[in-house]
């Protein structure tokens, strides 16, 4: 019988089994959280999916187990003197542990139920021996994810100590981390469906994703075997991405060799463009929104059992989408399969390039409008769609920017009204109409692509009465709010680049930051409920970091005159303001702020 050092398991464990009565370590030498915007969007899609192809509305939470399976893939353990590492898998674990958690407080913000409430605390902590600890164990990220579970109003500004002298060390591994797991749990608030958000259907969502999700879970019993099955897992040599089946699909329709190999050198050309340009994953992404934005024609209907369709198959497998689908791509002769590759691929490599750098370029008169929508906008995988419909190969280069440039005023004015109306803008929400809008403006000239795109947005205004109803509930994207209101200034925008206006964690970095708390209000107006007061869009400001302390420890009298002193409400005038009540004040500001909003967005 062999040592059980030598031994490897593997079986299929579901998410509750993965994470009940566990204690997982990450040793110090792996590499950070580094999952983005788009994974985090693509897990929450894909999950909701998923949860409601198998869902009716006669359904309860026994019905849940007897759902399809959602298989996650697999995770690598070592279990060593009953020690569990974490050797492959980090990633999705930490973002299971996050969406847990939101999925906690979001029970107890719709008032759940006992009967139908599930029990979600022993899913993020465990008690082994007497200790009690997270699940995911990992000291450096303790702070942040026991902050996250304790603060049930959603993620606010978190002020950690300094752990040095200068927050230049905000590029550090520990940084990376915290900064990534915060942001990704504002994504998770983001991207959520509204239609999940209710109390009957959020329970049996819980229980469908504890029971039927699945991963595969491999364990080794010594360090060296489970790296060696990690090694093995990920050998990029092993198998073919979609990207590379499509090359060589189109490669052997080329029957001319030259051309052929012409043709590949090309291909890899590009591709590495791209991978060096934006990330290893960049190829995927490009043929996933090109094919989407120049070529797909249906989408999968809004009834229950509809098949996947164009949009859809090619989120999934374009490689095999566009073989089967040649013809909408003009793919007829060897030559139309060499043309493909070196005017069409290139030239949209190119734009999409060009658009990728726009959309991350901080500063520069039209370009930082790229940069300003893009802080936060929609998903990618709709946006760089949109953006490339419009454009064609015969485009000049001026006439392609202002074909961005509108498409890109719309992408402003949908975000953020959606946003400002508590509307949603998840992924699974607005891809039906995002595809039909690709769809219509695709190819159009300039004339024809503004008078749909502001046709559009008129429909934005049918929305707008509730746009006087704000109460600033997502910190954020009312961090991005009070940015951008801030920059409308001109004085502002002489000051700063509109990056340094967005969330970080250097010391001089600005902080969302309530004006008048709960008990300060309430001194003002005792017979009224200043509850909706307190969270409105007036009582809220952005302060520099350093300065918070300092503002919150000063009287209440004297905090208006601070904040108009170092520019931080420029939207309120000193003159306007001399011995104003706070009602008033904060009645005040409403009403302007409201102003500028839409003479910033419509």
């Amino acid at each position: 019988m062999g040592h059980i050092a030598n031994k490897i398991d593997a079986k299929d464990v579901k998410l509750l089994n993965v994470f009940y009565g566990n204690r997982y370590k990450i040793d110090v030498f792996q590499r950070e959280y580094r999952w983005q915007r788009e994974q985090i969007e693509a897990l929450i899609s894909d999950l909701s999916s998923s949860f409601f192809n198998n869902y009716e509305d006669n359904h309860t939470i026994e019905t849940a187990v007897n759902y399809d399976c959602y298989y996650m893939g697999p995770i690598v353990l070592c279990d060593d003197n009953n020690s569990l590492s974490i050797v492959d898998g980090q990633q999705r674990l930490t973002s299971f542990t996050l969406l847990i958690i939101y999925l906690h407080h979001l029970q107890n913000i719709l008032s759940v139920k006992d009967d139908q409430k599930i029990d979600l605390e022993n899913y993020i902590f465990v008690k082994k021996g007497g200790k009690k600890t997270l699940v995911l164990n990992v000291e450096s990220r303790s702070e942040i994810i026991n902050h996250l579970y304790s603060n049930e109003n959603f993620i606010h500004e978190i002020n950690f100590e300094d752990p040095n002298e200068s927050y230049d060390y905000l590029k550090s591994i520990v940084e990376e981390s915290i900064e990534n797991i915060k942001n990704r749990y504002d994504d998770i608030i983001r991207f959520f469906p509204p239609e999940l958000k209710t109390t009957k259907i959020l329970s049996i969502f819980i229980e469908w994703l504890l029971n039927r999700v699945v991963l595969v879970e491999i364990k080794a019993y010594n360090i060296e075997n489970a790296y060696t099955i990690f090694e093995t897992m990920n050998d990029r040599g092993l198998s073919l991405n979609p990207t590379e089946i499509l090359k060589a699909y189109l490669l052997s329709n080329i029957k001319e060799e030259s051309k052929a190999i012409e043709a590949n050198e090309k291909w890899k050309y590009l591709i590495n463009l791209l991978k060096t340009n934006i990330g290893q994953d960049a190829d995927l992404e490009f043929f996933r929104n090109w094919l989407r934005s120049k070529f797909a024609i249906t989408r999968r209907g809004t009834f229950k059992g509809s098949e996947n369709e164009d949009f859809e198959k090619i989120g999934v497998q374009f490689h095999a989408w566009v073989k089967n689908n040649h013809k909408k791509l003009n793919l007829k002769k060897d030559n139309d399969y060499y043309y493909f590759i070196q005017s069409n691929l290139s030239f949209y490599i190119d734009e999409y390039l060009s658009l990728y750098s726009l959309k991350n370029s901080v500063e520069g008169n039209s370009v930082e409008d790229f940069y300003i929508t893009n802080a936060f906008t929609i998903a990618d995988s709709l946006t760089y769609p949109l953006y490339l419909a419009p454009v064609n190969i015969i485009d000049s280069t001026d006439v392609i920017t202002e074909k961005y440039l509108i498409v890109n005023k719309f992408l402003d004015n949908y975000t953020n009204i959606r946003m400002l109306c508590n509307r949603a803008i998840t992924q699974s929400s607005i891809r039906n109409y995002f595809y039909d809008l690709i769809k219509e403006i695709r190819n159009n000239k300039i004339e024809d692509l503004y008078e749909t795109l502001n046709r559009e947005s008129e429909k934005l205004k049918e929305i707008k009465a509730n746009i006087d109803n704000f109460q600033v509930d997502n910190w954020g994207y009312y961090h991005y709010f009070y940015a951008r209101v801030n920059y409308f200034f001109p004085k502002t925008r002489e000051e700063y680049i509109f990056s340094e206006l967005l969330r970080s964690r250097k010391q001089s970095s600005f902080v969302l930051t309530q004006i008048f708390n709960n008990e300060e209000l309430q001194k003002y107006f005792e017979d009224t409920n200043v509850n909706d007061i307190e969270h409105t869009i007036g009582n809220f400001c952005l302060i520099r970091r350093y300065e918070v302390e300092d503002f919150n420890k000063k009287q209440t009298r004297h905090k208006i005159s601070y904040l108009l002193k170092r520019n931080y409400i420029p939207e309120m005038n000193d003159s306007d303001l001399k011995d104003i009540e706070i009602l008033n004040f904060v009645i005040n500001r409403n009403a302007v702020l409201k102003t500028i909003t839409k003479e910033i967005w419509l």
